[in-house]
């Protein structure tokens, strides 16, 4: 079955003399992982169309009996240039992209949090500031899309005790959960939540549903000196 598909680089690593293997999140196979072969050549383009976040549209022909996938034919989509320019939207970003790596199973199709990771990084690609809204925003729709509905669950255990000292919390994740700031691009827009108290609730919130985040423990920072 040929299957053409744009995805999301979530991880390379080398494989044999001069391929490599790259673990995307797909459009339409969701998390799945190819091989491509004598990418490492040293004339070879494909280096550069695989790096970590770039948006690239693959076409193969799918076996079911093969657990790797090659592909034959690829080209890069976007490559959001500006945010590996900054070290905080470069960490913020690759945090968001561990979550979706270690959250989904293996051809496990979600295409809602494929549009919302795609439209996070074209949102930090032109942003100059306004990230840890941004982050926000991806946690809060990410964690949605994988079976925890926070802005609804006022006996969650960590809400539960951030909103004896923040009553309006609940209605201040729904407020960034229903903007449209991030489809709209708008980085000047503001939200009325305190910012330390918000920070270390999504501190909290992490390490409660996603305690694996390695980059996580570097991205916290940015929300504290932000």
């Amino acid at each position: 079955m040929k299957i053409s598909t744009p995805g999301i680089v979530l991880k390379t690593s080398l494989f044999k003399e001069s391929s490599i293997i790259v673990r995307l999140f797909t459009l339409k196979r969701g998390k799945s992982s190819y091989v491509i072969k004598a990418a490492m050549r040293q004339k070879s383009p494909l280096k550069a169309i695989y790096q970590q976040m770039n948006e690239v549209e693959v076409n193969y022909v799918h076996n079911n009996k093969r657990q790797l996938q090659p592909i034959y034919d690829s080209k890069i989509i976007n490559n959001w240039d500006n945010i590996n320019t900054d070290l905080r939207k470069t960490i913020l970003c690759l945090s968001m992209i561990e979550m979706i790596d270690k959250g989904f199973d293996e051809t496990t199709s979600d295409q809602s949090t494929y549009y919302l990771i795609k439209n996070i990084l074209e949102y930090f690609n032109v942003a100059d500031h306004g990230y840890n809204n941004a982050f926000y925003f991806f946690l809060i729709h990410f964690l949605s899309n994988t079976g925890y509905n926070i802005i609804d669950a006022d006996e969650h255990p960590i809400i539960k005790r951030y909103i004896t000292k923040e009553p309006n919390l609940l209605d201040q994740l729904k407020e960034i959960y229903h903007s449209d700031f991030v489809d709209k691009k708008n980085t000047k827009i503001e939200f009325a939540y305190n910012k330390k108290t918000m920070a270390n609730f999504i501190s909290d919130l992490m390490r409660y549903h996603l305690p694996d985040i390695k980059s996580f423990s570097v991205a916290k920072e940015i929300f504290k000196s932000s």
